[in-house]
Formats: C-alpha cells, sequence, structure tokens
C-alpha cells in the first residue's frame, strides 16, 4: 500500500514537471513547412521551399501549430516589400517531418501546374529569398510579445497606416 502511494506521488509530480515545462500548453518541436500565396486580382501563385522550422506546438492531441497566422503574415510581407499594390492570400503548411511536408508541397504544387483550363503562372521563393522566423509563445511570466524577431511576424497595424497615408496628415494641405 505505501509503495502505491509512493508511485502515485512520483507519477504526479512527473506529469507536473512535464507540463510546467511546457510553456502556456505548448511544447517546441521542429517542424517543416512551406508557404504558399495567391492573389485573387491575378494568376500568379507562389510557392516557398519546404523550410525546417524551430516552431511551438500546441501540447493536445491536435498539435497545431502556434501562431500559425503570424508565419502567414510574415510571407504576406515578404511579398508585399516585391510588389507594394500585392494582396495576397497567404497560407502556411506543415508537417512534423520532412517526408510528409513534401508529399503535400507535390500535391498543392501540382493543382496548379497539372491544369489545362486554368494557366497560373508559378513562381517559386528560394530559402535564399525567404525564411520563415520562429515564433516564441507569450508567457505571462516574462512579459515577452511572444514574437522573436523584428516586424516580420506582426500583424499589420491598419489604423495607423491608414492614417498616415491620408494627405494631410502631417499638416500638409
Amino acid at each position: 500500500m505505501k509503495l502505491g502511494k509512493i508511485i502515485f506521488l512520483a507519477a504526479l509530480l512527473l506529469g507536473l514537471a512535464a507540463n510546467a515545462a511546457a510553456k502556456d500548453g505548448h511544447k517546441p518541436a521542429k517542424v517543416y513547412m512551406f508557404g504558399f500565396a495567391a492573389s485573387f486580382n491575378d494568376s500568379t501563385v507562389y510557392f516557398t521551399s519546404v523550410q525546417p522550422v524551430d516552431a511551438y506546438v500546441e501540447d493536445n492531441r491536435t498539435h497545431f501549430l502556434y501562431e500559425r497566422d503570424q508565419y502567414a503574415y510574415q510571407l504576406r510581407s515578404y511579398l508585399q516589400t516585391l510588389n507594394r499594390e500585392l494582396r495576397p492570400t497567404c497560407v502556411v503548411v506543415y508537417a512534423d517531418n520532412e517526408k510528409k511536408a513534401m508529399k503535400k508541397y507535390v500535391k498543392m504544387q501540382a493543382r496548379y501546374t497539372a491544369r489545362t483550363k486554368n494557366h497560373f503562372l508559378v513562381n517559386a521563393i528560394t530559402d535564399d529569398q525567404f525564411r520563415f522566423k520562429p515564433i516564441a509563445p507569450y508567457s505571462e511570466s516574462d512579459g515577452m510579445s511572444g514574437e522573436v524577431t523584428g516586424d516580420a511576424g506582426k500583424k499589420p497595424e491598419k489604423k495607423a497606416e491608414a492614417k498616415a497615408d491620408k494627405p494631410g496628415a502631417d499638416g500638409d494641405k
């Protein structure tokens, strides 16, 4: 009986320690991801290469990528630096291993290259041109915002941009 209580307490403490190690329900993981961008205004689509990224996934059965929308914003920001008028819809696809990610990449790319009726101009974005930057989870204890790298992962501030773009905002008439 006493041995059973000790084993139970040890298992309980081990579970609490493992839970405390995960940062707010997220665990670090190496994922393989690629980005896809398309605009509804033209027939050009963009694919990044499959890249290994040290990211965080939710520590539950779903294993969703933490802040996956921020990775899509990174790609969108990069494409908008190339062409200011471009307003692409960006998607990030990821997998736990490179083989699964490559399978998804080939399947998605085949949708846009093998069609005979709809002709798409497929542009490849190399690793030299663009790389995803890791995003760490937000932690209340350290007060960090969760973003590891500069402005690449931030959502655009629409109000500030709109105010700056209006004529006369700086007192000019």
